[in-house]
């Protein structure tokens, strides 16, 4: 059977604008080429392999790095305290999700509150000014993904490794303390209060 088909209609023609590599904040690139996709190899991660952290009173179990994913996302486990919060602040590159295991998680983002139970997800785009807080009666155990990689180093550079696979003893950083001050000062994550970083990001410049 021969089928027919009409021509398509010609649409204008939309140059797409320049790309960049968020994860590696590689320079921004001004010309098209071919390029060759390259995808992650396969892995697992278990609780022996994956590291623990302390920071904040919280326990940071980090199970998927940029490394490990060709910069796509990341993904950290946590087990917060009840009444830990976070500040006003923004991740300028990265979208951020929410997974509550257990606990409640409060998060302010975009004038909503919005009431994190046991298999409720959240999800805060990047360059939104969000808080949260646990505010449950028990410790909130979560996972947080972001999307692309990159704030996991955050986590690194300013966290203590853990002593022990559990939450740190309350008060172990000072809310002056320098790993606080670099945890909400950096390329993925900065204090709303700070002048640069609600900088609108604009990949096409």
């Amino acid at each position: 059977m021969l089928v027919v088909r009409s021509a398509p209609q010609s649409r204008p023609y939309r140059r797409s604008p320049p790309r960049i590599d968020l994860a590696t904040n590689q320079s921004r690139r001004k010309k098209f080429a071919m390029t060759t996709i390259h995808t992650s190899d396969p892995f697992i991660s278990t609780p022996q392999d994956s590291t623990a952290y302390w920071l904040l009173d919280i326990l940071w179990v980090v199970h998927a790095t940029g490394e490990q994913t060709q910069g796509r996302y990341s993904l950290i486990e946590q087990w917060m305290p009840q009444d830990a919060f976070a500040p006003p602040h923004v991740h300028p590159h990265a979208d951020e999700s929410f997974w509550v295991m257990e606990g409640e998680l409060t998060v302010e983002v975009g004038g909503k509150t919005l009431v994190l139970g046991p298999g409720s997800l959240g999800h805060v785009p990047r360059n939104h000014v969000h808080s949260f807080k646990v505010t449950g009666n028990s410790v909130c155990h979560i996972l947080n993904y972001y999307t692309p990689a990159g704030f996991e180093q955050a986590v690194i550079g300013s966290a203590r490794p853990a002593e022990r696979r559990e939450m740190p003893p309350r008060g172990l950083d000072a809310p002056d303390s320098p790993q606080v001050a670099r945890f909400f000062n950096n390329y993925w994550a900065a204090q709303a209060d700070l002048p640069w970083a609600l900088l609108t990001f604009d990949p096409a410049n």
